[in-house]
């Protein structure tokens, strides 16, 4: 189960703010924020772990570590991501033989809502 998915079920849910489908910035639940850092914690190993233990303003702030790892490690608009699903995208446009005008229509709205 993805972080996000366990953020937005109790007790996490304190964390999770609905409107923006994100984690909220800041907190005065330091108890609950300590043990979202304690998972995190053993949620990471190799290199992550070690770049963790060796920011000392990330200590206990479970909040603050999820936000630079998020940071970190999901890539947003990386130019290859961005050149794989648009070449994925055309190869995907081509209208079957043996297709609806409506099946295609319905799969190409598919194809741009995942571009999304």
């Amino acid at each position: 189960m993805s972080i996000m998915a366990q953020i937005s079920l109790p007790p996490w849910q304190e964390f999770y703010d609905s409107t923006r489908n994100d984690i909220i910035t800041t907190t005065t639940n330091s108890v609950l924020n300590g043990k979202l850092y304690a998972m995190l914690i053993v949620a990471l190993g190799g290199q992550a772990l070690q770049d963790v233990i060796s920011r000392s303003h990330l200590h206990e702030n479970g909040l603050l570590l999820l936000q630079e790892l998020v940071q970190t490690y999901r890539p947003i608009n990386v130019p290859q991501v961005i050149a794989a699903k648009a070449g994925e995208f055309w190869l995907n446009t081509k209208h079957l033989s043996t297709e609806s005008v409506d099946s295609f229509y319905n799969r190409f709205h598919e194809l741009l809502d995942d571009l999304d």
